[in-house]
């Protein structure tokens, strides 16, 4: 009786040594791959804990202390410039508050209150003529007593005074109130209304004064509400003072 033939081996097969070494293959990668993973955590680690420690100073350190020895000697203070210091700013000396306003005024001058009535009886001479004033006042009207009447503008006021002038010379002359002007008590200038004198005046204007006569007329002011006037100069001219 003949043999049969022993069948081929399986296509791939190595026998039981070479099934062992693909295990050992399989299972080797694996934890190579673990293990190298490992060691590069553990260096990261080691690398962050020694940059850690080598920034943190140690035990006795930190910022340096200055050298002994080296101070430089702090420079003495001068009282008078703490003083200066120590004022409140915006509040001047009370010795250059008072040098600043006298350059606007003397020390101790005051600017008097100078009433209308306060030309009540004084007098100046204009050339010839020796001018007195009667009475000064104000009022928003003015009339003549025979129906002619003017109204200052809103806000002012007519300054009014009523003069007795007597021609003291030896010919006829005119007495004319043409140019006069008045100053206020704080520097200001205006001009007589010849408008509002004609009102009250217009029975005078333009006559001639004989020698020894006296007549009646008047230099009127329109003016803001509470103005005061230091001087009148009569035409011009002849200062009118009050009497303060």
């Amino acid at each position: 009786m003949s043999e049969s033939p022993a069948p081929p081996p399986a296509h791939g097969g190595g026998g039981p040594g070479r099934r062992s070494s693909k295990i050992a293959l399989a299972v080797a990668v694996p934890l190579s791959v673990f293990f190298a993973g490992v060691l590069c955590l553990a260096t990261v680690i080691a690398l962050t804990t020694l940059v850690t420690r080598t920034a943190e100073p140690g035990p006795g350190q930190g910022a340096e202390a200055p050298a002994q020895g080296t101070d430089e000697p702090e420079p003495e203070r001068d009282p008078g410039a703490g003083q200066e210091r120590d004022e409140e700013p915006g509040t001047p000396d009370p010795d250059q508050r008072s040098s600043e306003e006298g350059t606007s005024q003397a020390p101790g001058h005051t600017v008097p209150e100078v009433p209308p009535g306060s030309y009540d009886g004084t007098s100046t001479w204009l050339r010839d003529f020796r001018v007195e004033c009667e009475t000064a006042y104000t009022d928003t009207t003015i009339t003549d007593g025979m129906g002619a009447s003017q109204t200052a503008p809103s806000g002012s006021e007519f300054h009014i005074y009523r003069l007795h002038v007597t021609n003291e010379g030896d010919v006829p002359d005119l007495f004319d109130t043409f140019g006069t002007t008045a100053t206020t008590t704080d520097g200001r200038e205006f001009t007589h209304d010849e408008e509002a004198e004609f009102t009250v005046a217009w029975d005078y204007l333009w006559d001639e004064i004989n020698p020894g006569e006296t007549v009646t007329t008047y230099v009127v002011l329109t003016a803001p509400e509470g103005t005061r006037f230091a001087e009148v100069r009569i035409a011009g001219e002849a200062v009118l003072e009050p009497v303060t």
